[in-house]
């Protein structure tokens, strides 16, 4: 019987102090989480919020309002210190715009006048678009001797990703091969991507953005000006997609805004291979007349009808500042037409430097170049 109590009271001293135990490490799962937090608050620094351009893009099917110039800064603004680890996008290695010429709207200047030459270099710069307006701009001016139509544009680049293509530096070495009387160029499709600066991630259409996007086209420009040429700014045409299209109206008032600012011609496309509306339409008349397809399966490139409007658009404004006056009905040809891409002035290339076996679908030399389109 002793024995009996003796094992009972034992077992009831461990229970005692198993049930210890347990209260004591519910004591210290209960309060550690409490010291951590005391800690964090106490010694920790504060978050650092990154800038409205690190955002991330808005997610399809969103669309966020964006004004189209920021709001003027005061004249004598007080000063701010900056947040200490924060990148700054206005340190960048490209000419500086001053935050006047940004933010005020720019005089317009008048574009300069042709120089009169015997024969004139019409270079033809920009995307996938430039391809087939050099296209149908070369079948427009083929029987005006006076003209040379080289093809310098390039398929998938644009002023937004200098890592990839930069074309303030082809200019200027296209330029060190070829004189280039009139430029023509045409861009912007696919520059519908944020641009990545010192760093610095910003957004579509964001201030920091069009800043960034501006001076790039305004630097371009002055390389062209510089060489002497003409510049002739081509509109973008309207678009199949309401999105797409929407956003090129958008590039297409900063490119007016900056050819207004820079002295250049902007050659309007409304009413060109649109429908009775103004709109988009995948059938229209063509040059001569007749009811042809004019765009392309994407609803952004064209055909060799549609593109010939638009080479139709711009000889009609360069001859009608070269001339001082409308363009000559001469311009119309029923005569079946070869392409010719010219390297240079004096050393035109054929038509089979059009090499058909690179053709890539989606762009716009993935039609065939077969000559005029009657």
């Amino acid at each position: 019987m002793a024995h009996r109590a003796r094992t009972k009271a034992a077992v009831a001293e461990e229970q005692g102090q198993s049930a210890s135990a347990r209260l004591v490490l519910r004591l210290v799962l209960f309060t550690f989480p409490l010291f951590v937090l005391v800690w964090s608050q106490a010694f920790a620094q504060p978050m650092q919020l990154s800038p409205r351009s690190l955002d991330s893009a808005p997610p399809a099917g969103q669309e966020i309002a964006q004004p189209l110039m920021p709001m003027a800064q005061p004249l004598s603004p007080q000063p701010q210190a900056a947040p200490a680890e924060v990148p700054v996008a206005a340190i960048s290695a490209e000419p500086a715009m001053t935050q006047a010429a940004f933010h005020m709207p720019a005089k317009p200047v008048a574009p300069a006048a042709i120089a009169p030459r015997e024969r004139y270099n019409v270079v033809v710069l920009g995307d996938s678009l430039g391809d087939g307006l050099w296209a149908g701009l070369y079948h427009v001016l083929r029987k005006d001797k006076r003209f040379n139509v080289i093809k310098k544009s390039r398929v998938a680049t644009g002023f937004s990703r200098h890592d990839y293509f930069d074309w303030n530096a082809a200019v200027r070495e296209i330029a060190d091969e070829t004189r280039i009387d009139i430029a023509v160029v045409v861009m912007g499709t696919n520059d519908r991507q944020p641009i990545m600066q010192d760093g610095v991630r910003h957004a579509l259409f964001d201030a920091g953005w069009r800043e960034i996007y501006e001076r790039r086209v305004d630097d371009f420009t002055a390389t062209l000006k510089g060489t002497g040429a003409a510049v002739y700014w081509v509109e973008l045409p309207v678009m199949r997609s309401l999105r797409f299209g929407g956003d090129m109206e958008r590039f297409n008032e900063i490119f007016e805004a900056r050819a207004r600012a820079n002295g250049v011609s902007f050659v309007h496309m409304d009413g060109v291979a649109t429908g009775a509306d103004g709109g988009y339409t995948a059938y229209g008349p063509d040059r001569y007349g007749s009811t042809k397809l004019l765009r392309a399966d994407d609803g952004i490139h064209f055909t060799m009808a549609g593109y010939e409007l638009l080479g139709e658009r711009v000889a009609n404004a360069l001859l009608a500042d070269i001339e001082g006056g409308e363009a000559p009905a001469a311009l119309v040809s029923a005569e079946p037409l070869m392409l010719r891409e010219a390297a240079s002035a004096a050393e035109p290339e054929k038509a089979s430097a059009y090499d058909m076996a690179d053709r890539r679908p989606g762009r716009s030399d993935d039609w065939l170049w077969l000559g005029a389109t009657n």
